[in-house]
């Protein structure tokens, strides 16, 4: 990382080039506003540590006309004589830590590897954009289409927030796989993601799994255990199915939300967690709230960004991509050499209506692999697996030629 040094004090300005040298940066350092504009051409600096008080000059100024010519650059401001006037001047200009003098070397750490991290994830977010463009694909999602373009930009602008997502579509459109998206898209990439399916255990467990629980707290609690929550901290928490929790778990999640803290199963101390929530159910969630599913005041703190995926028959433009990367998915698995399919065969995928939408397509191409014999799946193995697509027209088949014993490991 290159860093330009900007600081009039001549003991000051060495220390900081040695600091940011042992660190692993790059340096220049300057001690004039004049200097400094001449060093961003010839260094071209990543990041600026500028001094407000310049001998010719204002230092938060230089940072905003180094961002006027590269909007990527960060800055750090420091000072000896703090002012809440400057403080917000040097926020407006887009610093990113306003700290004062005299600095510690412990605090110049923190600072630059919150900076190198963050650098960091914004190059891997770059990599998947033009992964995006170049295949129509941004992290596990798939597809060319324009109602999953339209979801690949929602996606990419909501994964620079920290607000909760709510992420609606029938069952198997892929929602843990966007809720994971929006995680590795975000600032939050390097903490960990967890995923939590609340019609999947028993309701009187999800409190426990949520929240924790204190050894003691109810028979069978031998030792402390940490929650869902906690084990996010930090990253992002996806709920799933969160229509099926019980209205009185609703009121204490909907607690946490506003609090930022939860409390073990039988424990008496608030914890505070830093979480990013996504929800996501197969219902209409405002059903759900006319039923009495949903509590009303807990949709409306989940449903800041919402996020309705389409069905797979909303999307046919995507069926043939969608089944060819299944199908390497499942050769590099099954070894057992089927590298093509017929086109005939994609037709009738194309055909097909999905009512299990992404996740029966991928059992149907997993179920088509294992039933072919030599290379290429052919339409006849389709024709058990999808009769009302196999009734249309479609040309006959050619017998498949079976590829010698060697190729396949039946």
């Amino acid at each position: 990382m290159r860093v330009l040094i900007v600081e009039d004090d001549v003991a000051t300005r060495k220390g900081l080039d040695l600091a940011i040298r042992d660190l692993g940066g790059q340096t220049r350092a300057v001690g004039t506003a004049g200097e400094a504009m001449r060093a961003l051409e010839e260094f071209k600096p990543e990041v600026l540590l500028v001094d407000v008080n310049l001998p010719d000059g204002d230092g938060i100024e230089v940072f905003r006309l180094a961002r006027e010519a590269d909007p990527e650059r960060d800055g750090i401001v420091i000072t000896g004589q703090a002012t809440l006037d400057s403080a917000v001047e040097a926020l407006r200009a887009g610093v990113s830590d306003y700290l004062l003098k005299p600095l510690r070397s412990a605090q110049l750490e923190v600072v630059f590897q919150r900076l190198t991290a963050r650098r960091r994830l914004e190059s891997e977010v770059d990599t998947l954009r033009d992964e995006l463009l170049e295949t129509g694909r941004l992290g596990d999602l798939l597809g060319l289409s324009e109602p999953m373009k339209k979801i690949f930009e929602v996606i990419r602008r909501v994964a620079r927030s920290n607000a909760p997502v709510f992420v609606t579509g029938a069952s198997g459109t892929g929602k843990e796989v966007v809720a994971m998206t929006i995680h590795r898209l975000s600032r939050r990439a390097a903490s960990p993601f967890v995923a939590f399916n609340c019609g999947a255990i028993s309701p009187n467990l999800i409190e426990s799994e949520l929240f924790g629980h204190e050894r003691g707290a109810f028979t069978g609690a031998d030792k402390r255990r940490i929650g869902y929550f906690e084990e996010a901290n930090g990253g992002t928490l996806f709920l799933d199915e969160v229509t099926e929790m019980g209205s009185e778990l609703q009121v204490k999640l909907l607690r946490v939300l506003e609090a930022k803290t939860v409390r073990r199963v039988g424990g008496s101390q608030d914890i505070r967690v830093d979480v990013r929530l996504v929800s996501a159910t197969n219902r209409d969630p405002l059903e759900a709230v006319r039923e009495g599913k949903l509590r009303e005041d807990l949709y409306y703190r989940l449903n800041v960004l919402p996020i309705t995926l389409p069905t797979l028959a909303e999307r046919r433009e995507d069926i043939a991509l969608l089944a060819e990367h299944f199908r390497k998915q499942i050769d590099e698995q099954e070894k057992e050499g089927v590298s093509s399919w017929d086109p005939r065969a994609l037709e009738m995928l194309q055909r097909w209506d999905w009512p299990g939408n992404v996740r029966e397509l991928r059992n149907v191409v997993h179920r088509a692999y294992v039933m072919t014999e030599g290379d290429t799946i052919q339409p006849g193995v389709l024709e058990g697996l999808l009769p009302q697509a196999a009734g249309k027209p479609v040309a006959a088949a050619a017998p498949a030629a079976k590829k010698p014993s060697a190729a396949r490991k039946r």
